[in-house]
């Protein structure tokens, strides 16, 4: 068989799902995306590790998807193999009175529900805030002037070569809205958190108050990708926006959001290049203004 047969081929031997030419822009939160090479899921790092050396052994890309909503996906051929973790990747448990394991396929929302379930606070900012735990730790997610990152003591991950490995004191990896997982290429696989104890009811509160506050200031049912731009100790990029006029600006289908400036959304049937030439005008139009320069906090996967 070729090297495309003998990809698939070890994927079905190990008896890991995966569908050819699939269409990716349903998973996506800006429901923009064309087909990709493979999408593929592995339920742990064993199936992980054999996707790896597959890929490597037979040239193929991967990309590891989180819940694809901080991402802005070509609506192009995408000669790319999409991998999602599933399965023991999703499990949470304690370590410890104050320590939680917990791993990189595990939605954001359901991780909170379980820490506020064992009294266990910390990270009650992510509420309402969409993904995944392995995409928020890529990208060192946060609010309110925190990130995830400060919350890490350990990292697991899977490398290049498909070989696994922990980090030790994790929060040395991370700096605002980003981690060292975005220049290595190593794949996340799971956490160790360091929280405190505090009332469940107390926890349960302050996470339904960020919600309301997020649900009231973000278009949150409107296809998009969250906050687009990052912001900056001395700015943020939604304010600039709005001061810039640009509330309202339209490319094609996609919009500078009306109700938060720093949201640009898919009205409905908008495309990757609609989106990325709305982001570039915003750009040429706040650096006219203020002589700031704009850096996307969304990831372009093309």
């Amino acid at each position: 068989m070729g090297k495309v047969g003998g990809f698939y081929g070890k994927l079905r031997e190990a008896g890991i799902e995966f569908y050819n030419n699939f269409i990716i822009k349903d998973k996506t939160s800006f429901k923009i995306g064309g087909s990709v090479e493979c999408y593929l899921t592995v339920k742990n790092t064993g199936e992980l590790t054999i996707a790896v050396k597959s890929a490597r052994k037979w040239k193929k890309e991967l990309f590891i998807m989180g819940n694809l909503s901080n991402v802005l996906v070509t609506d192009r051929k995408i000669r790319k193999v999409f991998v999602e973790l599933k399965g023991g990747f999703e499990e949470i448990k304690a370590k410890g009175k104050t320590s939680v394991y917990a791993g990189a396929g595990i939605k954001i929302s359901v991780m909170l529900g379980w820490l506020m379930k064992h009294g266990l606070g910390s990270l009650e900012f992510l509420a309402g805030i969409p993904g995944k735990l392995g995409g928020a730790v890529y990208m060192n997610a946060g609010a309110y002037g925190k990130g995830i990152g400060s919350y890490i003591s350990r990292v697991y991950f899977t490398d290049k070569k498909g070989n696994c490995g922990i980090i030790e004191n994790g929060r040395e990896a991370f700096s605002y809205r980003h981690s060292i997982f975005q220049d290595n290429g190593f794949i996340i696989t799971g956490v160790e958190l360091k929280l405190k104890k505090r009332p469940v009811e107390d926890i349960r509160k302050e996470m339904a108050s960020l919600i309301k506050i997020r649900h009231s200031k973000h278009p949150w049912n409107a296809y998009c990708a969250g906050s687009f731009f990052k912001n900056d100790r001395n700015y943020t990029a939604g304010k600039l926006i709005e001061e810039a006029g640009l509330k309202g600006l339209t490319c094609g289908k996609a919009e500078v959001s009306r109700m938060h400036a720093n949201f640009l959304i898919n009205k409905g049937g908008a495309k990757f290049k609609d989106v990325v030439k709305l982001a570039n005008l915003v750009k040429k139009a706040v650096y006219r203004k203020f002589g700031i320069q704009l850096e996307e906090e969304v990831k372009y996967v093309n």
